[in-house]
């Protein structure tokens, strides 16, 4: 018997470092990660993000920066992980230049249906305590004429 384990012993030490090489090369290169931070990436470029929401931008080239180098040095893992929150923070500054736009069309419209109103009359729409419009705010935009139906 002791003759069969000294056998044993470099075989099974061999087998376990083969196992342990063949884990760490199982993990594929995040490809799909890649490509989907970089896609995200674009359209944030393309859309109001650099003037908008620039900080958050720079954090997803940052990030998508690291994971290339992840992947330069076979760090799948961290690749994937890196190139996965490039893409939300890509989407993140995206969705807040969004946000910033259609606060300022918000305001241009407000603005432009002041101007409208008679007499400088008061046509504003009262905001809530989350900020959100009423869902009817309505206020009549000239006095009723007075008599009945003519």
């Amino acid at each position: 018997m002791p003759a069969m384990s000294r056998k044993t012993t470099p075989m099974s030490i061999a087998g376990a470092t083969l196992l342990l090489l063949g884990a760490c090369a199982s993990t594929p290169p995040p490809d799909d990660a890649m490509a989907a931070a970089k896609l995200a990436l674009q359209r944030a470029e393309a859309s109001e993000a650099p003037s908008e929401a620039p900080l958050e931008l720079q954090q997803a080239r940052d990030k998508l920066a690291e994971a290339e180098q992840a992947i330069a040095d076979e760090d799948y893992r961290q690749a994937r992980r890196l190139a996965q929150e490039a893409a939300a923070d890509a989407g993140l500054a995206e969705a807040q230049a969004e946000r910033a736009v259609a606060e300022r069309n918000r305001q241009q419209v407000d603005s432009a249906i002041d101007a409208l109103a008679p007499g400088g009359s008061v046509v504003t729409t009262p905001a809530l305590s989350n900020g959100a419009a009423p869902a009817a705010a309505t206020t009549p935009l000239a006095p009723a004429a007075s008599g009945g139906i003519q």
